[in-house]
């Protein structure tokens, strides 16, 4: 049976399939799409869900003896000051009330509590029975609490006088190896692997981290970088929160002289980090021994 069209019927036919195989090639793009697209998902899947995080509401100067001052305004906390200073290797362990002592430093911490008038009182009273052994040292000053600049300016003026303070001195090129700078995010990695914090410090004239020993890691992974980003700023979320955290954290950065805005940096470059980042940035800092 032969079939037969008239003209305007098959150019309907013709024109219906062009549409159709139009329609099947845009599925299998879309397919296509579909694919990548899932793939996509799947590996920014491993990244952690970064939360917003305010900056920190601090103030930084430099005294006129060149000590670094850095202060905190928070109203949730006490009036607390820190003086952390370098510790002269020769001076034993003094029992002062407030002092902690640390293998590279010390550090003397006063809560003045939450009335000012009495913690001046308090203060006063510190400074006056301040061991003498422990007076003229290097060393920086940290305030966090419901200061007012005038007050917080005029207190670290009034410490640094009393316990003679003085500028830290440039850094020493004492330790092993020198890991680059950036990007952050694999110094807070490299630093978490270390066994003892100590083992390391930054140096902000070269631009380095100098680190005592490198550990041996094992074959960074995707799956185990991502089992430690989720651990880590799990941990750093939480520790962001809390008062005595920061206070901890404002000391490091005045007492190693890191940017304000170190902290952050690294957090946001978290996600960024992979295993191929991790393998290149542990080859200069191997390929860097002094």
């Amino acid at each position: 049976m032969k079939l037969r069209f008239s003209r305007s019927s098959l150019n309907l036919i013709i024109f219906t399939c062009i549409i159709l195989i139009g329609w099947a090639s845009i599925d299998k793009n879309r397919l296509k799409d579909s694919i990548e697209s899932g793939l996509s998902n799947e590996l920014a899947g491993l990244d952690i869900d970064l939360k917003p995080l305010d900056s920190l509401n601090s103030q930084t100067w430099t005294s006129q003896e060149g000590i670094r001052v850095i202060w905190q305004s928070r109203r949730d906390t006490d009036f607390l000051i820190r003086v952390r200073a370098q510790r002269d290797l020769s001076l034993p362990d003094i029992n002062f009330s407030h002092i902690d002592w640390q293998p590279h430093y010390w550090q003397w911490d006063i809560n003045l509590g939450k009335d000012f008038g009495n913690g001046v009182i308090e203060l006063r009273e510190q400074l006056s029975r301040f061991p003498q052994a422990l007076k003229g040292q290097a060393a920086t000053v940290v305030m966090q609490g419901p200061w007012s600049a005038n007050i917080a300016q005029l207190t670290s003026a009034r410490i640094i006088k009393d316990l003679a303070l003085s500028a830290l001195p440039n850094e020493q090129n004492s330790l092993a190896y020198h890991c680059p700078w950036q990007p952050v995010a694999a110094q807070f990695w490299l630093q978490d692997q270390l066994l003892q914090a100590n083992l390391s410090q930054p140096s902000m004239l070269q631009k380095v981290w100098q680190i005592d020993q490198l550990p041996n890691f094992s074959q960074i992974t995707q799956s185990s970088l991502t089992a430690w980003k989720t651990t880590f700023i799990s941990q750093w979320q939480s520790d962001w929160g809390n008062p005595q955290k920061q206070f901890d954290m404002l000391s490091d950065l005045a007492y190693y002289r890191l940017p304000a805005n170190y902290l952050l940096q690294g957090y946001w470059q978290i996600n960024e980090l992979t295993p191929a980042v991790l393998e290149d940035y542990l080859a200069q800092c191997r390929s860097a021994v002094r």
